[in-house]
């Protein structure tokens, strides 16, 4: 899935209105009147889905000046994920931060590995989880 047919499925299930940003660098993937978007398109399933804390925060802090909900989404072989950060922020920080090596780039490519610290989210914590068939 990419991030449009994402976007398309979490309008059709919901309220949302998302649209992809024009800016190749802004930190979100997408927005509406109500909601910054940072979506993850993942080719595999973990039954924990992984939030960069950088990205995170920075996106959060920008919603709250937007006056907006700050969503993470997550699609992977099974399903999609919506996860309000912003109501979960106080449950996601008091957790134990995960540091770990991992690849600079998403798709594994950039042959670099680089330190990330990120946050687990249960399944459970989604707030609309739509299984593929």
């Amino acid at each position: 899935m990419n991030e449009q047919k994402t976007i398309n499925l979490i309008n059709r299930l919901s309220n949302a209105q998302l649209k992809k940003t024009t800016n190749l660098h802004c930190s979100y993937d997408a927005e509406d009147n109500l909601h910054l978007a940072e979506i993850k398109n993942r080719r595999s399933y973990y039954s924990t889905k992984m939030i960069e804390a950088s990205k995170m925060f920075v996106n959060f802090q920008k919603a709250q000046l937007k006056g907006k909900t700050f969503i993470y989404v997550v699609t992977d072989s099974k399903g999609l994920y919506v996860f309000n950060i912003t109501r979960l922020i106080d449950t996601i920080i008091q957790r134990d931060i995960v540091k770990k090596e991992l690849p600079s780039k998403t798709d594994f490519q950039g042959g670099k590995e680089i330190m990330k610290y990120y946050y687990n989210l249960e399944e459970e914590m989604s707030s609309l989880t739509f299984v593929f068939d």
